[in-house]
């Protein structure tokens, strides 16, 4: 009786690994890593979407072909062009790696609403994609230019964005995710990156692209573009990209170029950085306080002969650096207070965590009581060493 017990447990347990009821071969199936959303000329979308070409991304199988194939299709809904694809895609396309998702400017500003209800509806399609925009032009431009390195359009872009949030504080780092959570709160507004197409996208399209030093085509990251719920509002300049991230505890290493005058500079390397917010309601209005810490060390000095062995010269250095963020950063929510009146630093947010009673008064219309707060910004800035050289050659004997 034991032995027939076990017998039965065990193909009972089999059923469990029989496989995949939706499982689908690897050669039936193609991965879409990119997709470009633009407005159509006979319906309301056309989506383009890159597919590789596994074998030319490996080194030992590559024989010179296209990386990826671009096919583009019209459509009115979203669900029904991802579904239609296959009138020129041979074989049934995944979704689940995608790498990135481009919008153009024209879609940005008629809204996005429907096609962002897709992306988070589908139950294929991940959130942890770049979610980006492209400045002029057609987004579709964007996955069609090809880099020496990165071979693939997307791929390359998405390497691109995290190496320039890494190493200077380029990229924002959105997701659709992040774009949803802003889009519903009511102390935030949405942003995410803009990119550029520097030359002629044409040329960047063909495999020659591949074969040069100097590409015909690039694409750069660009700017910051922000909105008002699901809509463009405008964008700002890729330096005060890094502003805004300052704001956001987002820098995880940069350079700084702080001006000493006479077209001089001194060069420090930021490592460690922190932000505090303090949000509170003073006289009627919101009083937003950031408070910002940073360290690094010295790496050039071209604003005089300052003994790098005096702590005086450390003083001055630091001195200058916490005045140069601090009027940065303040002119920049400065701009978008007065130009834009939408909240993308999530100050309302802070403000709900932090006195969540107050913040219900403004709670129905914190983009306009944004505007009218008082926000003041405070930097501290260490120089903990001055690099390998202690003098340099402004100090140096000839």
């Amino acid at each position: 009786m034991k032995k027939k017990g076990l017998c039965f447990v065990l193909l009972f347990h089999l059923l469990f690994l029989a496989g995949c009821w939706d499982q689908r071969e690897l050669s039936l199936v193609s991965m879409a890593i990119g997709m470009a959303v633009d407005v159509g000329e006979n319906s309301l979308y056309k989506i383009t979407i890159e597919a590789i070409n596994p074998a030319e991304l490996n080194e030992q199988t590559a024989s010179g072909n296209a990386p990826s194939v671009v096919f583009t299709l019209e459509g009115n809904t979203m669900a029904e062009i991802a579904h239609k694809m296959n009138i020129g895609f041979s074989k049934a396309l995944i979704y689940s790696h995608m790498k990135t998702v481009i919008i153009s400017k024209a879609i940005a500003e008629k809204g996005m609403l429907e096609f962002i209800d897709f992306l988070e509806r589908n139950r294929e399609i991940r959130d942890d994609f770049n979610f980006i925009m492209v400045d002029e032009g057609k987004a579709a431009d964007v996955l069609k230019v090809l880099y020496t390195i990165q071979k693939s359009s997307s791929l390359k872009l998405t390497r691109q964005l995290k190496t320039g949030a890494q190493l200077w504080g380029s990229d924002p780092d959105i997701r659709l995710t992040d774009f949803i959570n802003a889009f519903t709160s009511s102390g935030r507004q949405p942003i995410m990156a803009a990119v550029h197409i520097s030359g002629d996208p044409k040329k960047g399209a063909s495999m020659d692209n591949l074969k040069k030093s100097e590409l015909d085509s690039v694409v750069e990251i660009h700017s910051l573009a922000m909105f008002r719920n699901e809509k463009l509002v405008g964008t700002l300049p890729v330096e005060e990209t890094r502003d805004y991230l300052w704001t956001q505890n987002k820098i995880k290493t940069t350079i700084v170029s702080v001006p000493c005058g006479n077209d001089n500079y001194l060069a420090l390397r930021l490592i460690h950085s922190r932000t505090k917010i303090k949000a509170d309601i003073q006289n009627g209005k919101p009083h937003i306080q950031l408070s910002i810490r940073a360290e690094g060390y010295l790496n050039g000095n071209f604003c005089g002969p300052y003994p790098l062995n005096e702590s005086s010269t450390y003083l001055e250095f630091e001195k200058r650096a916490e005045d140069y963020l601090k009027e940065r950063i303040s002119h920049l929510i400065n701009i978008v207070q007065k130009d834009y009146g939408v909240d993308i630093f999530g100050f309302g947010e802070d403000l709900e965590r932090q006195n969540p009673k107050k913040y219900k008064e403004f709670q129905k219309n914190w983009d306009e009581a944004f505007q009218q707060a008082q926000i003041d910004v405070e930097t501290d800035v260490k120089i903990r060493r001055a690099g390998l050289s202690s003098k340099g050659p402004l100090l140096r004997e000839k």
